[in-house]
Parts: structure tokens; sequence; C-alpha cells
């Protein structure tokens, strides 16, 4: 086998929509003509323009609309020339690399690059084929990713034709090809040309800022056309791998190792391998060799020697894997990743798979019933059950096929590092590449899944459609099979919850649009290639209606957006938070706003100011800004009184608070399964619901999340009579401690015990018991500590009602420890919101924005840092 990657320089250019593939002649007669700035598709600029267009286009605007005015208001592409390309990679790169257009997120200018939707797109590259690879049996185009309608030539022949970004293009172009130098041809659209019906489906598809709710018609990522929490940016490009590769005889295709059951040390594990042999028309026997390896020591060594036909075949083994090392997510115990390689010889002939990581552990939902007739919703792995503490996963830039691998390692560790479990891959993005699986599997954080649907009905009255959705599904679940993150898969996001809640009256849809994907399609490709892995038909799912919280997962919104019976009223009345009975909530947000250095870096010079309109188009805009402002008055300060930069701190702080409100509340619950924020990662700089911002930076809320999310964690509540302790202990280690419950004055003058006792704390558990006490002083509160754990309050997040003494937080010490250092503090009143600051904002702390308490002291660790911090507190911020 040899393969040769089409990856590196291509060449670019532009077109009207009607000059389609058959066309092709045309485009390439400006093959050769490359000018070092081109006037590519865009906009007219003053430097490009001739004498003629300035005075056409610069002179005081007629008052009439013309030709000429209107021509001026779409893009031309240009007479002659290319650009050059980076493949893999999207058009918006290109163009920006070449100095057409602006990076679109800076400033407003994602609203100057919205053209590009209506340009074809053509790329072009020649490359090499050898004698040796001709003589192959199969000579194939593997392209992984299309977005979005492509037409690929070669040597300006039609070898095939793709309108989906979630399935790759894979054709046999043997014919095709000559020994020396070829060419391949693709011609792209981003599919919002398609001109697809406004009709019964697509009317239910309005969003925030979408500029096309025919979205439900291209299967690319539905965000880039605009969400309530992103602007709209065409995409139109070739993702990840694209290769030719030349193979005779006989290659494992598909591949994975299931574990059936454990017993003791050792795990019941069955293979199962998808075979392709490249002859058509002749049987081989064929010798299978696999093995599995660990620490570098092999675990299991499997042989078969197999009858094969041209084509497809199938393959597998059952064997029991002795002292198996198990995999487990983070927290809960080590994540041991097993190397699975495998490689079959036909007539003479061996071809080695691509080796994988997997992981063994089994996986189950506990649905078991309470006393009450509600029901659990826990995920299990190996038997123990599991607290999914984590976020919402959305694509990690608008430009999608950008993001370098390095950037999803940072994401999923910094995940990690919050001690998350989980993502919920939301159905309005990407199924991401490879590495983004190995990072989770690595770091031991599981995956809920949406297949790629959202917020819509879809047409699965069309046959074409339902064709794509199975070709989708076949090809992902497949392809995603093997790795020890996946958990669930979910049907969609919300369209199940959309048909039964979200249209009143005569608005009600006459039918569930999608059902034959949601409840066939999908279901079936799952059960063929990953049998083990559990399917829900949407997200929320399960009761009698799917956004109940008596049974299965709950998107907390409808909640918290009325008086319901939780009474959250906004987030107002915190208290609200402990009677909401999810024990599942796989989206609930608050919104919070960035660093200053994101800030400044999207306004790219411009002031960082209220009434900037590159601050309110990078979120700022009005309803949100009331949110912010509302609960910020309701529980911190007067937000009218604060400037631009004290905005930036006392929103990050409340939307910490309230994340860490609502984690605590379900983690203190003995039904609490899962708490998942909306959401976790932004695709650009914006005020938004996340904690990790567009360029990777930590805000302010991070911190508050990551201590809620503590592996060893206690909680105090207030409860009738005294108070109610939760010790939770979510590591594989037995915990013996003592634990100290008792009361606290703010300014530290009075303090009482209550109890002292000797704990022992299991493995993975967690426990709760009742300290009778009279209600502590308008001044006071319930404090509980242990070794081993974070001390915890009863306060909630009442702030502005407390009166609490100016606080007198000082630096003790500083210590170097490599390249980082240990920074301790201390106060003697009760500290609400004490923070570390250097001169730049994107340090990593262990911890910040935290607590002090009378007279402890806590030491930080400031990562990679020579400068020494400055402590801060809410009250006087940072200079």
């Amino acid at each position: 086998m040899s393969k040769l990657s089409l990856a590196g320089e291509w060449k670019l250019r532009g077109e009207f929509m009607d000059v389609t593939a058959d066309r092709c002649a045309e485009v390439l007669v400006h093959l050769n003509a490359m000018p070092p700035k081109p006037t590519i598709p865009g906009y007219l600029t003053e430097e490009n323009m001739t004498e003629e267009e300035r005075e056409m286009y610069l002179k005081e605007p007629d008052p009439k609309f013309t030709v000429n005015t209107a021509l001026a208001m779409h893009p031309y592409p240009s007479k002659t020339g290319y650009i050059p390309m980076t493949v893999p990679g999207d058009v918006t790169t290109a163009l920006i690399d070449n100095g057409v257009i602006e990076e679109p997120f800076l400033k407003d200018n994602t609203k100057k690059s919205i053209w590009i939707k209506e340009l074809s797109w053509w790329l072009v590259k020649e490359f090499d084929i050898t004698e040796e690879m001709l003589n192959e049996d199969i000579v194939r185009l593997n392209i992984e990713m299309l977005d979005f309608n492509a037409d690929i030539l070669v040597n300006g022949i039609p070898a095939g034709h793709q309108e989906n970004t979630f399935c790759a293009f894979s054709a046999d172009i043997k014919r095709f090809l000559h020994v020396g130098t070829n060419q391949i041809v693709i011609r792209l659209t981003s599919g919002m040309e398609l001109n697809y019906p406004h009709d019964t489906v697509s009317y239910y598809c309005a969003s925030d800022n979408a500029i096309c709710d025919q979205r439900v018609y291209t299967r690319k990522p539905q965000f880039t056309y605009g969400w309530d929490w992103c602007q709209p940016v065409p995409t139109c490009g070739i993702g990840r791998s694209i290769e030719i590769e030349a193979f005779s005889g006989a290659q494992v295709i598909a591949s994975r190792v299931d574990t059936l059951s454990l017993s003791g040390n050792d795990a019941e594990i069955e293979f199962h391998f998808e075979i392709e042999k490249s002859n058509m028309v002749q049987s081989a026997e064929t010798e299978l060799e696999y093995e599995l390896s660990i620490d570098g020591k092999t675990a299991y060594t499997g042989h078969q020697t197999l009858m094969l036909v041209g084509g497809i075949n199938f393959a597998q083994e059952r064997v029991v894997l002795k002292d198996a090392k198990l995999w487990w997510p983070n927290g809960y115990g080590a994540q041991n990743l097993y190397t699975f390689t495998a490689r079959c010889t036909a007539r003479g002939i061996t071809h080695e798979a691509k080796p994988k990581k997997i992981g063994i552990r089994t996986l189950s939902i506990d649905f078991s019933k309470l006393p009450d007739e509600s029901r659990n919703f826990f995920f299990k792995i190996n038997g123990t059950r599991i607290f999914c503490k984590g976020g919402n996963w959305v694509p990690t830039d608008s430009i999608y096929l950008r993001t370098p691998d390095e950037n999803y390692k940072k994401l999923v560790s910094e995940g990690a590092a919050a001690h998350f479990t989980m993502f919920r891959m939301w159905g309005g993005g990407t199924y991401e590449p490879d590495c983004f699986y190995d990072y989770c599997s690595e770091y031991g954080i599981l995956l809920m899944h949406d297949f790629m649907y959202a917020c819509a009905f879809y047409p699965d009255q069309k046959d074409s459609f339902l064709y794509e959705a199975e070709r989708e599904a076949e090809y992902q679940t497949k392809r995603l099979a093997h790795y020890p993150c996946m958990a669930v898969w979910t049907g969609n996001n919300e369209i199940a919850e959309s048909y039964t809640d979200w249209f009143p009256g005569m608005l009600q849809p006459e039918r569930y649009w999608g059902d034959q994907i949601f409840n066939y399609i999908q279901p079936r490709a799952v059960q063929h290639n990953s049998p083990l892995i559990p399917y829900m038909p949407s997200t929320p799912y399960f009761g009698e209606r799917s956004n109940t919280t008596e049974e299965g997962d709950v998107h907390a919104w409808t909640y918290f957006g009325r008086d319901s019976k939780t009474r959250f009223k906004f987030s107002y009345e915190l208290e609200a938070f402990d009677r909401f009975p999810a024990r599942f909530s796989s989206e609930y947000g608050f919104f919070g706003a960035q660093m200053e250095s994101t800030v400044r870096r999207y306004l790219d010079g411009e002031e960082m100011s209220f009434n900037n309109p590159s601050w309110k188009h990078h979120g700022e805009f009005e309803r949100k800004r009331g949110a912010i402002d509302g609960v910020i008055n309701r529980h911190l300060t007067e937000f009218s009184t604060l400037d631009e930069r004290g905005y930036l701190l006392y929103s990050g702080i409340m939307q910490g608070l309230l994340y860490a409100e609502m984690a605590e509340a379900i983690r203190q619950k003995s039904y609490g399964a899962g708490d998942l924020i909306w959401m976790y990662n932004d695709c650009w700089p914006e005020t938004g619901w996340t904690i990790i911002d567009y360029y990777l930076t930590r805000k302010v809320s991070f911190y508050f999340l990551k201590r809620a999310f503590d592996t060893k964690k206690l909680i105090i509540r207030k409860a009738d009579g005294g108070a109610v302790v939760t010790v939770i202990n979510e590591t594989p280690d037995e915990l013996r401690t003592t634990i100290c419950v008792g009361t606290q004055t703010f300014d530290g003058a009075h303090n009482s015990v209550l109890l002292t006792k000797d704990l022992t704390v299991a493995p993975h558990s967690w426990q709760q018991f009742h300290v009778a006490a009279e209600e502590p002083a308008a001044d006071g509160y319930f404090v509980v500590s242990a070794d081993g754990f974070e001390t915890a309050d009863s306060l909630r997040a009442y702030y502005r009602e407390y009166t609490i003494p100016e606080s007198d937080a000082v630096i003790e010490s500083v210590e170097k420890d490599g390249s980082d250092l240990l920074v301790t503090v201390r106060a003697n009143v009760f500290t609400p919101f004490a923070y570390l600051m250097t001169s730049d904002d994107r340090v990593h702390y262990s911890d910040n924005y935290f607590k002090l308490y009378p007279g402890e002291a806590k030491t930080i660790r400031v990562e990679n840092c020579d400068e020494t911090p400055t402590l801060y507190t809410a009250a006087t911020m940072h200079a």
C-alpha cells in the first residue's frame, strides 16, 4: 500500500455561482496567472480600485438607487488569477492570509465576510502518480471533510459529488489517472445558494442571528448560519485528511474492542473487525493478527486464518483478558489505555492498520425507580455511579476547519483541571477530529454525544435527505465506536422537547418532522456499530414529556424563565436551586463577561467602552446586558456605578456564583447524577455562558466551577433545626478525616464548634448527615471543615444583603517552586472574593476569586510565572 497526501498548497479562485463544474475549462484558463495582490473575490477596496472605480464608488452616494450602487454592495470575482490556499483549511482563512479580508472576529468584521457564501470556490492542485501506484488493484481518493456542496474533477473528468460535511468522500479514481503529473479540481460552495424551500419544516427553524432558516436541508455544522450566541460566518473548505491511497490485498478498515463484563481482575472482551479485500472476483486466504499492549508489555495476541471474498468481510473473537487494567473517568481512577494494533496478510502482502487507543470499561445507565415513582439517571462505569460534571462543547471556532490540534488538547485538559467528567457534544456543531476523542479518552472525559441536528425539524419526507442521514449515522458511529470516552449517543438537541413544549395552539407542527432519523435510522446504526453504547432519541429525553425533572436529563431553561414550581425568578431567589428536582441537568447557563485582555484583543485598538458598537457586536446587546446587570444589582452591587473594568469583574463573579449554586444544589441530592453547564467553550469572542473564552483564556467563573466540581467536596446548607452536611469522595481512595461543624461571624470574633467527629469516607461515595443547632446570627454562618477538603459555609450569594467588614487580606509569603510561585494569603475577617492578579490576566492559578475565612491561610500556586502577583478583593478591584 502507498499513500500520497494532497495536503499543502493549492490554488484558489472565486467564481459566480453559475460557473458550475461543467465549465471547469473556463476556470482553468486563468491558472497560471498568480498576481501578487489579486483583486480576488470580495468587495472592492480603495487599494485595488482604479480611478474610474474610485469615482464610481467613493463619491457621495446618489439619493437614487442605481445599478452602480447596487453592484458596489455585492462581491465581484477577479477576472484574472488565483491565490494560494493551504489545505486542509477554509476559504475564509485563505482570504485572510492573502489580505483580501480582515480577521472576521475583530471589531465587527463578521459583517464583512458574509459575501463569501455568494460565490463558488475553485481549488486546484497538481500531483504526481507513479507506475507502482497504478499497478495496485485500487487507487482511491479519500477526503475526510468537504464543506459543503462539492464537485470533484480529476484530470477534467468528474470523479464525484458530495453534499454532506459529516461523511468522508471516497472514490476509486484509478481509471482517471496516468503516470506523471495529474490535476485535481474541487469546486465548493457554502450550500446557502441551493435555494431550499421555505416550507412547513424550515418554518420552525428561526434563530437569533441566523441568516438562513433553510439550514435544515444542509448537512453541515448548523451554527455556521448564526445562533443566539454567535454571528453567522459562512464556511467553505476541505477539512482534515485528503490523500490518494493505492493498495492491493486486504486491510482492516474498522475495528473496536467491546468490554462485555468484569469478573475480579479479569475482563471478558470481544474484538470486532471489518476487512476489505481489493480483488472483487477472487477469494484469498488471509492471516489476521492483532495485539493489545499497555505500558510497553503485550497483554493479548490474537490470530485468525480467514477466507476472504472481494469487498467487505467481518471477523470477531471473544476472549478473557487477564489482570485487566480498567479505564476510569477523570477523578475516579486511572485512564488506562491499551494500544490496539492489527494487520492483514493476503497473497504475501501485509497491511498494518493505524494503531488505536482503547479502554477496558463497562458502561450502563441506571434508570431504576425511586420511592416517589421518579427514576434515576446515573451513568455507571465499571459498575460504579459517576457524577457527570462538565459542560456543553461547541465547535472551537466558527471557522472550525482552522482549529489546530493543540487547541483541542488545551480545552480538554482545562476541562479535566476543572474536575470535569463529561462534555456534551451539542447537536448544532460538528463531529470533531480524531485527536479530540483521543484527548477525551486520555483525560477521562466522558461524552454525551448528539448527532448533529439541533433546534429545528428536519425534512425526513425527502428520500435524498434520509439517504444522507443514514450515511452519516453509519460513518460516525463506526468511526467513534472504539473510544472509551463515548458514553451515550443522543439523536438531536431539543427537538423532541420542541415538539411537545415550544409551539402552542395553532403553531403546533402537524407531525414530528425528523422522527424517521432520530427514532429509526440512528438507533439502528448505533446498535450495528457500537451496541454497548446507549442511545437516546433526543436530549432532553425520558418521561411523559421529554423535558421533565422526574426522569432522564433536563434542560433547565424552562424552569429558569418563569415562576415555576421551583420559583427561580431569573436566579434572584437562590434557594430555588435546592428546590429544583432535576437529577441530571444537561443544559443550564448564566452569562458572564470575558477577561479584559480578550476584550481588548477583539476590539483591536478601539476604545473599550459600553457604547462602542464593536463591544455590543460581541454579545453585549441589550437583552443580555439586562440579565447580567439584574443579578449584579440583586446580589453584589449597584451595577450603574460600575465602569467597564468593574463590569467585567463583577459579571464574572456573578456568573461563577450562579454556576456554583446550581452545581452544589444537584450534588447535594441523593439522586443528583449530572450537572453540565451551557456552555463550556466559545466559537468566537463574546460575552456569553462559557468559562473558557475563544482565545482559551480562563474566565473568572472558571475557578468557581472548579471548586464546585472538586472530587473531594463538602457542602453545608441551613435546614430546619440546624444544618445538613454533604460529604462527597469521588476518588478511588478511602479517606480518614476529622470533620468539624460550627458557626463563625464575619469579623471572626465569635466562633463555635457544634460537632467534631472522625469520619471514614469510602471510595466513590456520597453521604449526608444533619447537625442540630440554632440558626446563626445575622452576621454569622455555618462552616464545615475537614482535613483533605476545602472549607465550606452555608452562605448563599446574597452578598449585597450582608454587612461584611472591609477585608484586611494580605500576602504572607511568596516562594519559588520551579517555574511556579507559591503565594500564601491570609485575612482576619471573612473575605468573599479575594484574587491574585499579574499584568497578564491569562496566567493560571490553582485557585482564584476565592473566599478567605477569618484566620485561615491559603496557598495558591501561580503557574509558569516570575512576576509576583498583587492581591485584591472585589471591593477594591485592580488598578
